[in-house]
């Protein structure tokens, strides 16, 4: 069995560094928000643009027992 959940994928200069599973999107955007202005406004100025922050939230569909799902 399968459950709906978004992915909050994060990745430094086109890399996936990280994938975290959320059981609602309100949480997840607002993680991805905090990351994404994070990086604009300290970000740039101490790495190249080649290495920055981006993150998003993508629907999914994972097994809850063997995928851990945060609530909050």
């Amino acid at each position: 069995m399968t459950q709906l959940v978004f992915a909050l994928v994060v990745t430094l200069g086109g890399q996936t560094i990280s994938t975290e599973y959320w059981s609602g999107i309100d949480t997840c955007l607002w993680y991805a928000k905090r990351l994404n202005s994070q990086h604009h406004h300290t970000y740039h100025r101490h790495h190249p643009k080649n290495e920055s922050i981006h993150a998003k939230c993508l629907p999914r569909r994972v097994d809850p027992r063997t995928v851990e799902i945060f609530d909050h």
